[in-house]
C-alpha cells in the first residue's frame, strides 16, 4: 500500500467516525429555548431541532397573545374592552372571542364558581396592575356580558375582565399547534408552570414534577410520565399571598359569591387534560375556587382529572378520571 492510498484510508476512518459521533450526538440531543412573558418565565424542551425562524414565531406568538389577553398593557384588547362603556358592540379577534366563551360556558358548568368578571377586586386586593383601575365596580347580575355571533361582545355591567386563570394555558395551546405545523412531535413546553407535553424524550416518557403545597423550596411530590399530548395545570393559593390592610392573609383568588379571598389556602389542584392546556389552566382555578368537596363532584361529573392535595399531611384526592399518578 502506497502512501497516497494509506493517507486516503485513514481519511476515509476518521470521516465515518466523525459521521457516527453526529449521528449518535444528534439522537441524544436536547435543544433549549426560554425567555420571559405574561409576568412570568416560558420555556420549550425538545429532542428535535428548532430553527431560528421557528423561534421567532413562537416569541411572536406569545408576543400577540400578551397584547391580546394581558391586564399590565394599557394598550391590549383587554386593556381596550375593559375601558369600553357598557351596552355597547365592541368588535373582537377570534381568540379574544375563544377565551371570552370558554371562559362562559366553564361559568355556567360550575354555577357561577369560574368567573373572568372580577379584576376590579384582583386589582382592588393589589393583584394587578394600579393603571388598570378604573372603579371598583362588579357585575351585579348573571347577565353580565353577551357574545354575538364570533367577533362582537357587550357588556350589560361595568366591570373588569381578568384572564390571568386562562390565557397561559391558551397561549400554550398557540404554541403546540406552531409546533405540530412545524412537525415537532417530542417537547416539553412550560409556560409560568402551564405544562404540556408530547411525545418523548428520546424513547422515555417525559416526567412533570407536581410541586408540594407545604413546601417552600418547590420541591416535587409527585411526578407525572406522559408519551402522548398532555397538558397539566396547577392552582393553588399557598404562593401567592399577602395581608391586607385588616391585617388578614389574603391570596389572589376569589370567590365570586362572597367576594372574599379563598378561605381554605391548604391545598393544590392540579388538572390533566388530553385536549388543551386553556382547559387544564381553567379548570385548575375553577376547582380550586370549589374547593374539594364540590370540586371533586363537579369534576366527576363531567369527567375532569384532577388532583388535589393537602397542605397539611399531604393526603391526596383524585377524581373518577384521573390515571396519570400513583
Amino acid at each position: 500500500m502506497n502512501r497516497l492510498t494509506a493517507s486516503k484510508l485513514i481519511a476515509l476512518v476518521i470521516g465515518l467516525i466523525c459521521i457516527l459521533f453526529a449521528y449518535n450526538y444528534n439522537k441524544s440531543a436536547t435543544y433549549k429555548i426560554s425567555g420571559s412573558i405574561y409576568g412570568t418565565y416560558w420555556q420549550l424542551v425538545s429532542t428535535e431541532y428548532i430553527s431560528d425562524s421557528l423561534i421567532k414565531s413562537i416569541k411572536g406568538e406569545l408576543s400577540r397573545i400578551d397584547l391580546i389577553a394581558s391586564n399590565y398593557k394599557d394598550n391590549s384588547e383587554l386593556s381596550n374592552i375593559n375601558k369600553a362603556p357598557i351596552n355597547q358592540k365592541i368588535l373582537i379577534s377570534s381568540d379574544m372571542y375563544s377565551l371570552l366563551s370558554f371562559a362562559e360556558s366553564l361559568f355556567k358548568i360550575t354555577d357561577g364558581f369560574y368567573d373572568i368578571t372580577l379584576g376590579s377586586l384582583v386589582i382592588k386586593n393589589g393583584f394587578g396592575p394600579d393603571y388598570a383601575m378604573i372603579d371598583n365596580t362588579l357585575p351585579v347580575s348573571l347577565k353580565r356580558f353577551k357574545l354575538i355571533s364570533n367577533n362582537t361582545v357587550i357588556k350589560n355591567d361595568n366591570f373588569q375582565f381578568d384572564l390571568s386563570s386562562i390565557a397561559k394555558g391558551y397561549a400554550a395551546d398557540k404554541i403546540a399547534q406552531l409546533l405540530t405545523e412545524s412537525n415537532k412531535k417530542n417537547y416539553l413546553l412550560d409556560i409560568g408552570g402551564e405544562v404540556i407535553t408530547n411525545g418523548s424524550k428520546h424513547g422515555v416518557p417525559w416526567l412533570i414534577g407536581i410541586q408540594d403545597p407545604s413546601s417552600i423550596q418547590n420541591q416535587s411530590i409527585f411526578e407525572i410520565s406522559s408519551s402522548d399530548f398532555l397538558a397539566i395545570a396547577t392552582s393553588g393559593e399557598y404562593r401567592n399571598q399577602k395581608i391586607n390592610n385588616n391585617g388578614e392573609i389574603i391570596s389572589h383568588t376569589f370567590v365570586p359569591q362572597t367576594k372574599l379571598s379563598i378561605p381554605d389556602k391548604s391545598y393544590s389542584v392540579t388538572v390533566a387534560s388530553e385536549e388543551s392546556s386553556m382547559i387544564a389552566d381553567a379548570w385548575a382555578t375553577a376547582l380550586n375556587v370549589l374547593g374539594p368537596e364540590k370540586g371533586i363532584r363537579i369534576a366527576n361529573d363531567h369527567k375532569v382529572a384532577v388532583m388535589y392535595i393537602m397542605q397539611k399531611d399531604n393526603n391526596v384526592i383524585k377524581s373518577k378520571s384521573w390515571n396519570y399518578s400513583d
